[in-house]
């Protein structure tokens, strides 16, 4: 509960230093941007940590205080010397509400990571060691944990902003890596709120009767956070067996040999994944969005005009070293956005200053994450041409599986628009004949599916650039067209990486694109909730009222049978400590990590045994807890990472195994190595360590779990440059 609260207050503190950098960078919005506080906060300091790490200062507690303290005295120069802010009921209003959504939402979210506390599992163990790396490298970009000597190959800023909240609240990392999953939640779904809330309070004052604008805030948070798919929520409803028995990981595998993940999954699962962490920083990004649309860009010969630049530029760009996947559609929104905004008559006259701004925000934002661009190496080979697709039916199937809770809501739009046409009848005459003939000549090759979802996105998008239409409105339809435009895109394009020529060629881009679908359609959706029962008769608007609660309770069903299922190994009380899995196989291992931690500097070299990817008997562990380099980690994944790992699995073996001194004496200098572990482990894999013990002291033993020691220390290695020139791009 300590540790619980110590996170919260710090989260609290961040928020509300940067309420008045909030207020300014946001402040043309209803609300004036006081729901993204938290999350801006976070950004800010997160970025100071790392633009300064990476400029060569050394990496440490008193670097991210003292960027904490810079986050708080210039908010504090910012609420001194502003000008007093006009009296804004609604502002006041959203800011106690986003504050109640984010206690409430973080402190459930820590309490549904203490019932299956365990970082083991999954890709579990690789998300902690990104975050401890992120904590003990010297500099940045850091080091690999899983491969001594070379440096992360990956996106790592969000696990860098995990870190922070481990390193400024001193908790144990295990146990700060599952309250980072509660932070990450809590900003997700106060920043969630915020957008929907502010959204429809837009509509509200552009003529539409709106009376709650907070319900659409809070539908928001239940679209985007709360409810799974529909085939999991009738997977849910329909089992018949124990919690237990549920099969809740399935549910994210829809269509054949891709990953289906929605955030509901995401949080279930559990993984401090970088898309998830990116959740909160997109809401941010489509708050500046949002921003654009309604009002175009600022003035830049002000004060406020520059800061608002700034932090658009950092939110979108962020994006990139957090989840390299969520850039081009954040960007793309972006550009978007503004050319909704010159559709105002009003707006023609400033059409250079705000193509030009756009242009500013997006090259300013690559320019604010430049060191991690000039060292990023990405796994991706290019744009491929996909040649094999669904036939129209699996594809309405498995797409109506997935969305087909938000599709119904946002349907109310789509019907709303056909019945305020001038010629509705004729429209949809014209309409349907055109699709049955458009299906009819695309099924051969399978296109038909992305033909109709290319098709509705060009209705959202000419609803968009409608001059008739509300700027609130036509923001909503934008979410909805770049929506389906992430899930029609991978019809028809698909990243080339490491899947290429297999039959999951299309894997991470089916996955990584139909997550930002889903985030962009439960936001419109959300704002959907309070828009279109008010363009619609009375008549179907109750039919599409019932339907949408309908749908929304099924969709909701997996939340309580998918946890109970994933948390159905919980036996004791809740807690935090992510190594209690260890602790009950080899005790002696978690006084070796602590031992390491407090000892082993931050880039030293250990030995420790290796097995494969997802091993459950805990290879990797030392190197996952502590961030200390091991010679190797989970090959699989380095291999992804465009790392050569050469002989070093065998070479490992050959340490703990051999009995010729000399032998073993040139494997450890070669990788440089300062500590041995032999613990119940490599006892199992390789025996009793040969030479091994006989060439180095023993420094620690406890529970059958010895460290040994090797002098002098290596000199360091230096980092590697990138073997190609960075792209935009990657898996």
């Amino acid at each position: 509960m300590t540790e619980t609260l110590r996170v919260l207050v710090l989260l609290e503190v961040l928020g509300l230093a940067a309420l008045p950098l909030a207020a300014r960078a946001l402040g043309r919005l209803p609300g004036a941007g006081l729901g993204f506080a938290k999350v801006l906060g976070l950004l800010l300091v997160a970025w100071l940590v790392w633009l300064a790490g990476s400029l060569g200062v050394p990496n440490g507690s008193g670097l991210a205080i003292g960027a904490a303290l810079v986050l708080a005295l210039l908010g504090a120069a910012v609420w001194r010397l502003g000008r007093r802010a006009e009296a804004d009921p609604f502002r006041r209003r959203l800011w106690i509400a986003s504050e109640v959504v984010f206690a409430l939402a973080f402190l459930g979210g820590a309490l549904y990571m203490a019932l299956s506390p365990d970082v083991w599992g999954t890709e579990k163990p690789m998300d902690m060691m990104l975050v401890n790396a992120t904590i003990v490298s010297d500099s940045y970009p850091p080091h690999d944990p899983w491969l001594s000597g070379e440096q992360l190959n990956y996106y790592y800023l969000g696990q860098l902003m995990a870190g922070l909240l481990i390193r400024l609240t001193a908790v144990e990392p295990s146990a700060g890596y599952n309250l980072a999953m509660a932070a990450v939640f809590a900003l997700s779904a106060t920043a969630a709120f915020a957008l929907g809330s502010t959204l429809a309070e837009a509509a509200r004052r552009q003529g539409l009767a709106i009376r709650r604008p907070l319900a659409a805030g809070a539908s928001t948070v239940v679209l985007l956070l709360l409810i799974g798919n529909l085939r999991g929520g009738w997977a849910a409803l329909t089992h018949s067996g124990g919690a237990g028995a549920f099969d809740w990981f399935a549910q994210s595998r829809v269509i054949p040999d891709t990953i289906n993940e929605f955030p509901l999954f995401s949080f279930v699962v559990g993984d401090l994944h970088a898309h998830v962490i990116a959740l909160p920083l997109t809401l941010l990004a489509l708050a500046f969005t949002a921003q654009a649309a309604l009002a175009g860009p600022p003035r830049l010969l002000r004060l406020r005009g520059w800061w608002e630049t700034f932090c658009a530029a950092l939110s979108i760009g962020i994006l990139y070293a957090v989840n390299s996947w969520s850039w081009p559609v954040a960007a793309g929104l972006l550009a978007a956005a503004i050319a909704v905004w010159l559709r105002d008559p009003q707006a023609r006259r400033r059409r250079g200053r705000a193509i030009a701004w756009g242009a500013a925000v997006v090259g300013g934002g690559i320019v604010l994450v430049l060191p991690f661009l000039l060292e990023f190496d990405p796994n991706a080979r290019g744009i491929g041409v996909v040649g094999r697709r669904e036939s129209l039916g699996a594809f309405a199937g498995h797409h109506a599986e997935m969305y087909g809770a938000l599709a119904w809501i946002l349907g109310g739009l789509y019907l709303a628009r056909l019945i305020g046409a001038r010629h509705p009848a004729r429209v949809l005459v014209f309409g349907t004949t055109g699709g049955i003939v458009a299906v009819a000549l695309l099924s051969a090759a399978d296109l038909a599916g992305a033909a109709l979802v290319v098709a509705a996105a060009g209705v959202a998008l000419h609803a968009a650039f409608s001059r008739a239409l509300p700027a609130a409105e036509r923001v909503t339809w934008l979410l909805v067209a770049g929506g389906l435009a992430c899930i029609a895109g991978p019809e028809l394009l698909y990243v080339r990486d490491e899947f290429d020529e297999t039959r999951f060629v299309r894997m991470n881009t089916i996955f990584k694109m139909g997550y930002q679908a889903w985030i962009l359609l439960a936001v419109a959706g959300g704002v959907a909730v309070a828009v279109a029962p008010r363009r619609l008769p009375r008549l179907p608007r109750l039919l599409w009222a019932i339907g949408a609660a309908g749908l929304v309770a099924v969709s909701a069903a997996y939340a309580v049978t998918g946890s109970a299922a994933r948390k159905a190994g919980i036996a004791d009380v809740p807690r935090l400590d992510g190594r209690s899995w260890l602790a009950r196989t080899s005790p002696g291992d978690i006084a070796a990590i602590d031992w390491l931690r407090d000892r082993a500097r931050g880039e030293a070299v250990l030995l420790e045994a290796v097995g494969d990817d997802y091993s459950p008997f805990g290879n990797a562990r030392m190197s996952t807890y502590t961030g200390r380099p091991t010679v190797l980690g989970w090959q699989g994944h380095e291999l992804q990472w465009s790392h050569d790992v050469g002989s070093r699995r065998a070479d490992v073996e050959t340490m703990y195994r051999s009995g010729d001194a000399a032998v073993v004496r040139g494997l450890l200098e070669r990788y440089r190595v300062e500590y041995a572990v032999l613990g119940p482990l490599e006892r199992t894999t390789y025996g009793e360590g040969g030479a091994l013990a006989s060439l180095g002291r023993r420094v620690f033993e406890r529970d059958g779990t010895a460290i040994y020691a090797y002098d002098p220390p290596p000199p360091r290695r230096e980092r590697r440059e990138p073997k190609r020139p960075p792209a935009l791009g990657g898996s």
